[in-house]
């Protein structure tokens, strides 16, 4: 009878240290889920940090882009109005001349 207790006692001991033995293991499967679930997230927060640093230079690119196509064609459309303000200006200077000289000298 003591050998059929012993062997309960060690049949439950042995349990016990199987069952502390599966906590630990969870604990330890757990603990390192979730440090492979935070690196996982932190790899995709740099991934969509570096995309979103992408995006803004190319668009701040594309708008660079833009900007100097309209500068230019401000510039363009200045100059020719400048010419057109320059020939008009000479003709002005002729007719006031032409007027002038038909008024005062004739």
């Amino acid at each position: 009878m003591a050998e059929v207790v012993e062997e309960v006692q060690k049949a439950e001991t042995d349990a016990e240290e199987i069952i502390e033995e599966a906590k630990q293991t969870r604990k330890d499967r757990v603990r390192k889920a979730e440090e492979k679930a935070k690196e996982i997230i932190e790899n995709a927060r740099e991934s969509a940090e570096e995309h979103r640093r992408s995006q803004l230079k190319s668009h701040e690119e594309e708008v660079e882009e833009k900007t100097d196509g309209i500068r230019e064609n401000a510039e363009e459309k200045a100059s020719k109005l400048k010419a057109e303000a320059s020939d008009s200006m000479d003709e002005a200077v002729d007719f006031l001349m032409d007027e002038f000289e038909e008024r005062f000298l004739r």
